[in-house]
């Protein structure tokens, strides 16, 4: 609920409670013979006990000393109660002080701390809010962070591979570099949202891989495949580049050829799947951490930005054997 809202609930209470205050005697003694309302006394009592309540309103939230306040507001509302208890004796409606003033002090005290309860609770609430207002402020800010991690880091890749297309004069250079551009593009215009549709994802990631497959020749042997039941999922944009990315990395310090890299993306039912195997040389198996740190992102940088956009919504497993490295990614979409 918004604060606007809060504040206007909170004020249509207060007009109601007084309302329903002011015509109390009448709910309760209008069926009653000979019952006259007297609108002067209803109102000027209402104005009394209103007053007190809002002395009270204000002493709470002006002054931070809890002790001083709750004495303050102790002694205004036996002030507020005798001054009406006097109001009401010399006006004739009571015929002794003493009873009207413990009379209306439980009324009074009622209605205050009816009020100051209130009040608080309000104040949690909002408190509660600006909590997660904060919260989530810090965590588009770590995201943003670790996002921007990911553009230098692939486009410096991307470049140096071209470099050595221009070096060995690749005739496919212009077309690799028109994809290059259209990475760019993706990685400026979309990589900025917090969403986008999956199928830019998809296309984004097939443009890689083409520049990687171009790059590395028959060096690899690549399987992709996606699968989805609704190409229009959003999803936050570069979320599955980096472990594709390292796969690509692994492999390409591997020996042989035509080494089998599988890269498989699904979508069913708001789950999204991923799944990346690759070969690795085992020379690098004892330092995969230390080459995801410098290649900018990091696998602890990874996990990281899964557990703030998905908290206790994704499984991420990461297993080696037999020189096979296994990526399995899962994440539930419908909990975001």
């Amino acid at each position: 609920m918004k604060y606007k809202n809060i504040r206007e609930l909170e004020i249509i209470f207060h007009i109601a409670f007084w309302v329903i205050y002011f015509f109390y005697p009448v709910m309760e003694k209008g069926w009653e013979d000979h019952y006259h309302f007297d609108v002067e006394k209803e109102g000027i009592e209402l104005l009394f006990i209103s007053s007190s309540v809002y002395l009270a309103y204000f002493i709470f939230k002006k002054v931070s000393n809890r002790t001083f306040v709750i004495l303050v507001w102790v002694i205004l509302m036996l002030l507020m109660v005798y001054v009406s208890c006097y109001w009401s004796v010399i006006s004739c409606m009571y015929c002794h002080i003493r009873i009207c003033f413990f009379s209306r002090l439980a009324e009074y005290l009622f209605v205050n701390i009816f009020f100051l309860a209130f009040w608080g609770f309000k104040k949690n609430i909002m408190n509660q809010r600006a909590l997660e207002k904060s919260e989530r402020n810090r965590i588009n800010a770590e995201l943003n962070g670790l996002k921007a991690q990911v553009n230098p880091h692939f486009l410096f890749n991307t470049l140096n591979m071209l470099y050595s297309n221009a070096l060995l004069k690749d005739e496919g250079l212009p077309d690799k570099i028109l994809k290059l551009s259209d990475n760019l593009h993706y990685m400026l215009h979309e990589g900025g949202k917090n969403r986008v549709e999956l199928s830019k994802e998809i296309t984004f990631i097939e443009d890689y891989i083409s520049l990687q497959k171009a790059r590395l020749a028959d060096k690899i042997e690549i399987n992709f495949k996606s699968t989805t039941d609704d190409l229009s999922q959003k999803i936050p944009p570069l979320l599955l580049i980096p472990f594709i990315e390292n796969a690509f990395k692994y492999s390409s310090v591997a020996k042989g050829k035509k080494i089998p890299l599988i890269i498989d993306i699904k979508l069913k039912e708001k789950k999204l799947h991923l799944y990346v195997e690759n070969q690795y040389d085992s020379k690098y198996s004892d330092n995969q951490e230390t080459i995801w740190k410098s290649s900018g992102i990091g696998l602890t940088n990874t996990k990281k930005r899964l557990t703030l956009l998905y908290p206790e919504a994704h499984e991420l497993i990461i297993a080696t054997e037999n020189n096979i490295f296994k990526v399995t990614l899962t994440v539930d979409l419908m909990n975001k």
